[in-house]
């Protein structure tokens, strides 16, 4: 079991706070969902982002932080959950896409911050990242594009 430190845990408390309140300014800009709306979903998934970390903590390294997030999402989610009715209501008022953009903004300001060490590990990898990168971007496009148009929204 790592230890978990009470600067640990305030860095995830803040990096969680702002990314939902960037979530909930994306809600009210490119949604048009108030605040009152959206603010219990979006501190449901704070918390629900704090224990998948604490477990992470607990569990070690063996997997990504990301993943223990998802489980305890999953699991507060399953419809044998006690808690499932109100978490599926209020999260449900939370627009995916505005809560991935800061966070995946987040994320390329933590790999550009490594970009030195990045380049250390040789063109084949750097290569590699740029395809898997550009491939996941033009997938991503696609298939929300083929699913918009299915769904007639655009």
């Amino acid at each position: 079991m790592k230890e978990i430190t009470s600067r640990t845990i305030t860095q995830w408390v803040k990096t969680l706070l702002l990314s939902g309140i960037f979530g909930m300014i994306g809600n009210i800009v490119g949604y048009q969902i108030m605040p009152w709306d959206s603010l219990p979903g979006i501190l449901i998934l704070i918390i629900i982002g704090i224990i998948g970390l604490f477990f992470s903590k607990i569990v070690g390294k063996s997997l990504p932080a990301f993943v223990h997030v998802s489980i305890v999402g999953i699991l507060v989610s399953m419809p044998w959950c006690p808690i499932s009715g109100f978490v599926m209501n209020w999260v449900g008022k939370v627009n995916l896409m505005a809560i991935v953009t800061p966070i995946l903004a987040y994320a390329g300001l933590t790999v550009g911050r490594d970009w030195r060490s990045f380049t250390k590990i040789g063109w084949k990898a750097i290569f590699i990242g740029l395809l898997v990168i550009f491939g996941t971007f033009f997938w991503s496009a696609l298939i929300a594009e083929v699913l918009l148009r299915i769904q007639g929204t655009i």
